[in-house]
This record gives structure tokens, sequence and C-alpha cells, in this order.
């Protein structure tokens, strides 16, 4: 009869632990300090430096901003922080106060600038059920209101085109510059 039953060594464990530590801890850090990793093609795939935004931050054209949309998107949103239940949207601003902008079945313009892919999507036969807000028409941004739009792949993406302006007020966190 063999007694000699191995049993488990707590030791053998100590430094897969150990790593898996460190690793938590550098992505929690990451996260504190506003670093995002953006999965979506709708802007390019990749790790963000997001700060918050102060009441005095200047928002620009060409600026990207973390804001939450005012409609929900299901089944495109994952569960998030914004009062929809879902989380912030990555996306370029492209229209700021005092722009005009027209959209019509060929495509939005933002001061008479057509901009690339922009007919408006709709995917009733893909999704049914979906429903994608799109108001056509000419609109002159007022103070604090912006426009969006995924420069990534424009043609699939989720911006302005579904659900109008964003508000200031929606605007969480912008692209920063590391410290």
């Amino acid at each position: 009869m063999n007694l000699n039953i191995r049993r488990p060594h707590w030791n053998r464990l100590r430094w897969p632990l150990i790593a898996g530590a460190v690793v938590a801890s550098a992505i929690g850090s990451a996260w504190a300090t506003g670093w995002r990793v953006n999965l979506t093609p709708s802007e390019p795939v990749g790790v963000y430096r997001m700060k918050p935004v102060a009441a005095d931050t200047v928002i620009q054209r060409g600026d990207l901003i973390a804001f939450c949309p005012p409609v929900k998107l299901e089944p495109f949103m994952v569960p998030g922080s914004c009062p929809n239940g879902g989380a912030p949207f990555l996306k370029e601003v492209v229209g700021v106060p005092g722009d005009v902008v027209d959209v019509t079945a060929a495509g939005v313009t933002i001061n008479g600038r057509m901009l690339p892919m922009s007919r408006p999507i709709a995917h009733p036969k893909d999704w049914p059920g979906l429903t994608l807000p799109v108001d056509f028409g000419e609109t002159k941004l007022g103070p604090g209101q912006y426009w969006t739009y995924g420069s990534g792949r424009p043609k699939d993406s989720f911006d302005s085109r579904n659900w109008g302006v964003v508000g200031r007020d929606e605007v969480h966190a912008m692209q920063g510059t590391a410290p």
C-alpha cells in the first residue's frame, strides 16, 4: 500500500498568483489614469488616453470624444456607466457650434462639404426591431452642440446620423496626451 499521496503544493501557485496580481494591478492603474481600449472599427482600433472634460475644456473639430449617446442602440451597446445602461461611445467631432449640418439621403454635409461614406444607415432587414432615428434636413449647431462621426469605418458607424447632435453635457472625456 502506497501512502505517499501527493498533496497540492501551494508554493507552485505562488508565482502565477503574483503574476496575475501584477497584471490586474497594471490594468487597473491604466484604467484609473484614463487609458481605454477601442475594439470597434468605427474609430481606429487601439489604445487611447482619455482625459476628463472640465467646464472650461474647449472641444474642437477633429477631437475624439467619449460620450453617452442619447438613445440605446441594442444589440450594439455593451453594458456601461451611461444613464441608458450602455458604455460611452468614442467618436470624432466633425461639427462644432456655428456649423451648418445637412442630412440627406445622399449623405451628410458640414458647411457644404460632404463627409465621405456618410449616407444614413438603416438595417431593418439585418436587425429586425432596431430603429435608427434619422432627422433629415438642415441644422445649425448651437452653443454646446456637436456632430459626431465614426471616421474609422463611417459606412457602418453609429454616430450623429442616428441620434443627432451630442450635447456638451453628454461628453465625459476626450482624447488627451500623457502627462
